[in-house]
């Protein structure tokens, strides 16, 4: 049953000239070579922005080590650029050949003498995606570097980013190059090249995981002028249906959002445990991206806004292209609560409300009336609920 809790409405302060990150969008990986291929529904109910939709914007993919194996990545790809999505591409491991340890696992460094060939590999790719409909808008130059398992990956160091960047970056020059993509969004990865006044200028984005850590500010990269995308995650449930541990993804992205990242992107988009379940339905946690995802779109902006109204209670802002307001609140209390908003530029006109929790999924709540900027708006226990100025 729900209940107000007994405690005093509190002030939601949205300041639109407060200004902040401007957002690139929200994606997921697809794992086409690793697992099946996203079917073209799931790629159409991941990318499309409609109700029952996620929204999604992004779409991550593997580069091979063998160019025999690209074509895995077109079908989707082509879609959901199609659909307006920005394409990330990414390599595990360059090819054995180019690597000290001649092998695709198990770590091992890029090799000096392979610098050349290895920026051929990674443009051939997206030279190869462009010819087929699906021009690439970032890649990196390596996932995980701070990690070597036995399957796919290559170590690299501050410093390798470094004498690579010096020596190849200027090749690059046609696609924003992504840096880091650390398991824990490590900064001493990329602390050296945002250092130096030459490699620096070739990055456009800096990423990251979060795998062991939370999000968190990146002084340094903002002060260079970068983008900050956390790039791979995914949270240890399972079941991507189990509620309320799906309100997880909410409380993330909040932080990510607060940490001034431009884009997130989930793990794979279709798992037991991702954004799809494995039975092509979506998710809760799909639906708690799409609560981000359909409604803060790419070139949006996020605002001042007060972050934490109540202790269960966090809320962000974001104006749109066309100056629209969205205000997201992430209640993980047990109890309904009243925000009551000002925003701070007198604006009037009605706010409609989404919510997914427990009973539904990004379902509509009604209107409410915001004159002279002021409205009171009241959201449920256990949910995320998105308010967007109709």
């Amino acid at each position: 049953m729900l209940s107000i809790a007994p405690v005093r409405a509190q002030n939601v302060t949205i300041e639109p000239s407060q200004t902040y990150q401007t957002i690139d969008g929200f994606g997921g990986m697809n794992g086409a070579g690793w697992i099946s291929d996203l079917s073209p529904a799931q790629v159409d109910l991941a990318y499309g922005s409609g109700a029952g939709q996620i929204g999604l914007s992004i779409m991550r993919m593997r580069i091979a080590p063998s160019n025999a194996d690209w074509n895995q990545q077109v079908p989707s790809a082509v879609r959901a650029h199609a659909l307006g999505a920005k394409l990330l591409a990414t390599p595990w491991s360059p090819p054995a050949y180019m690597k000290s340890n001649n092998s695709l696992g198990n770590g091992g460094k890029l090799l000096k003498q392979y610098y050349a060939a290895y920026t051929k590999h990674l443009l051939d790719f997206s030279n190869y995606m462009s010819t087929q409909g699906a021009p690439l808008y970032a890649i990196s130059l390596q996932n995980e570097p701070d990690w070597h398992p036995d399957y796919e990956s290559a170590d690299w160091n501050g410093d390798d980013f470094v004498n690579f960047l010096n020596d190849q970056g200027s090749n690059f020059s046609k696609l924003k190059l992504v840096a880091g993509e650390s398991l824990g969004f490590n900064t001493t990865i990329t602390d050296p090249l945002l250092n130096s006044a030459t490699a620096g200028r070739y990055v456009s984005i800096i990423g990251g995981h979060l795998y062991g850590t939370h999000p968190k500010e990146y002084p340094l990269a903002r002060s260079k002028g970068k983008q900050l995308w956390m790039t791979e995650h995914y949270v240890d449930n399972i079941d991507g249906n189990a509620w309320p541990d799906a309100l997880d993804v909410a409380t993330e992205l909040h932080e990510s959002m607060l940490s001034n990242y431009s884009g997130y992107i989930w793990w794979y988009i279709r798992r037991s445990y991702g954004l799809i379940s494995e039975n092509g339905m979506v998710s809760k946690r799909g639906y708690v991206m799409a609560q981000y995802a359909r409604f803060v779109r790419p070139g949006a902006v996020r605002i001042g806004a007060t972050a934490q109204p109540y202790a269960d209670i966090v809320t962000s802002a974001y104006k749109s292209a066309d100056g629209k307001i969205v205000l997201i609140a992430v209640n993980t209390g047990t109890h309904q609560r009243q925000l009551k908003v000002d925003v701070k530029d007198d604006r009037n006109g009605d706010f409609v409300k989404y919510s997914t929790s427990s009973s539904v999924n990004v379902g509509y709540g009604g209107k409410y009336a915001l004159s002279g900027g002021q409205a009171s708006f009241y959201v449920e226990p256990q949910s995320v609920t998105t308010f967007v100025q109709d």
